[in-house]
């Protein structure tokens, strides 16, 4: 839940200007999206990068207490799960190629420049800094993911634990690319055995940037990290220098800020812990950078309909989980709801089967939808229950 004193500033019934900051402490975005974002429209200051008409409050910290609540449930969003779930994994993995993920979003292949390989993917400068596109024979190669979980395995108290992501041998102006990378720097603290995952942001749009991609994609990597170093999840911190909205989304923003209802799927349902099993004569990171690899060959023959038959394959769950959603969503793809929702019964994590269904509802026959909930949340009291199926059948 929000601490309400956060967003003082941005009182729209207050005659006085609002100051130029912005300091956010939250659960999670649910708590403060909505609030957020009309009040931005309200009071930010109009500016024009790129003549794109803007509103900007600056700068701006958001502070997620529980960032295992990463996903947006504010009605009216329409967000795409299925590619937040796959683009986390494959920013885990350090790849950087359009294909795998323009199978999920098509349109993300605007951001390419046309190429087969992204400008400045986030997983690639993670898991393979000093790599380009355009660089055959790449110098100083690093590992950052790998060298932040060694240093923090070795001294837990570190303030070395940094990641850096804007890099100036291919981010100068002279770059011909519309793929910059807007989140430049991170670090990992360990704190009272809780890891915390500071984020330094130059640009964040609020709608399509902060709540709907970069909450998801950081706090899987610093779940993840908890997760290999056995420590607790702490928090998660961005800091952004500028926090927008802009015009063009105006018709999302309005069906939002127009809902009749809220919905915080977290009131309802706990988040999934992430966990991996640990195996005798290989470390975690080990073992998580072998499941990785293999849900990528998985999930390429899970493109043509060919699906491991068991019902457990993977040891770290969100992979498990992840397996699940690409064999539902090649039924989704084929337009076949009833198997596709049959097959999201089967993922553990009740925030993800709650989000996916609301996806597949936009075009499936709600007499499955309504069985596949009241089948999954059997004994939930029935006010939670019905909140649910509200969110999840009414767009």
């Amino acid at each position: 839940m929000m601490n309400e004193r956060q967003l003082d500033f941005l009182d729209t019934n207050n005659e006085e200007a609002p100051p130029d900051f912005c300091i956010i402490e939250a659960d999670g975005c649910n708590d403060f999206y909505v609030q957020l974002l009309s009040s931005i429209i309200k009071s930010g200051k109009d500016v024009s990068p790129r003549g794109l008409p803007t509103k900007e409050v600056r700068p701006a910290m958001v502070i997620l207490d529980s960032p295992r609540e990463r996903f947006l449930t504010t009605p009216g969003r329409l967000i795409h799960p299925f590619f937040q779930v796959m683009e986390s994994i494959w920013i885990l993995a350090g790849r950087s190629d359009v294909e795998f993920m323009s199978y999920y979003l098509k349109n993300i292949e605007k951001y390419s420049d046309g190429r087969e390989e992204f400008h400045a993917p986030y997983g690639q400068r993670m898991r393979r800094w000093g790599t380009h596109r355009d660089e055959e024979f790449p110098r100083h190669t690093r590992d950052q993911f790998r060298d932040c979980y060694e240093l923090l395995k070795k001294e837990p108290d570190t303030r070395q634990a940094v990641m850096m992501y804007w890099n100036p041998a291919y981010d100068n102006p002279q770059a011909k690319t519309i793929d910059r990378p807007c989140n430049d720097a991170f670090q990992f603290l360990i704190r009272d055995n809780k890891l915390d995952f500071t984020i330094y942001n130059r640009s964040n749009d609020l709608t399509w940037g902060l709540t709907n991609a970069n909450v998801v994609q950081f706090s899987v990597i610093l779940e993840t990290m908890a997760m290999l170093l056995g420590v607790e999840v702490g928090r998660q911190i961005h800091m952004i220098n500028s926090l927008h909205v802009y015009d063009f989304q105006s018709e999302i923003n309005m069906r939002v800020l127009n809902a009749v209802y809220g919905f915080n799927v977290y009131e309802h349902v706990a988040p999934l812990p992430f966990k991996i099993d640990t195996v005798k004569d290989r470390s975690s990171f080990v073992l998580l950078d072998e499941e990785l690899d293999e849900f990528f060959r998985i999930e390429e023959e899970g493109r043509d309909g060919i699906f491991v038959d068991v019902n457990k394959y993977f040891t770290f769950n969100y992979l498990e989980d992840a397996r699940k959603l690409f064999e539902a969503y090649y039924y989704y793809l084929k337009e076949d709801y009833y198997s596709a929702v049959n097959i999201l019964g089967e993922v553990e994590a009740h925030d993800l089967f709650v989000t996916c269904l609301e996806f597949i509802s936009r075009k499936c026959d709600p007499y499955i939808i309504f069985n596949a909930l009241e089948e999954r949340f059997e004994g939930m009291n029935e006010e939670s229950l019905y909140e649910i199926q509200r969110y999840v059948t009414v767009h």
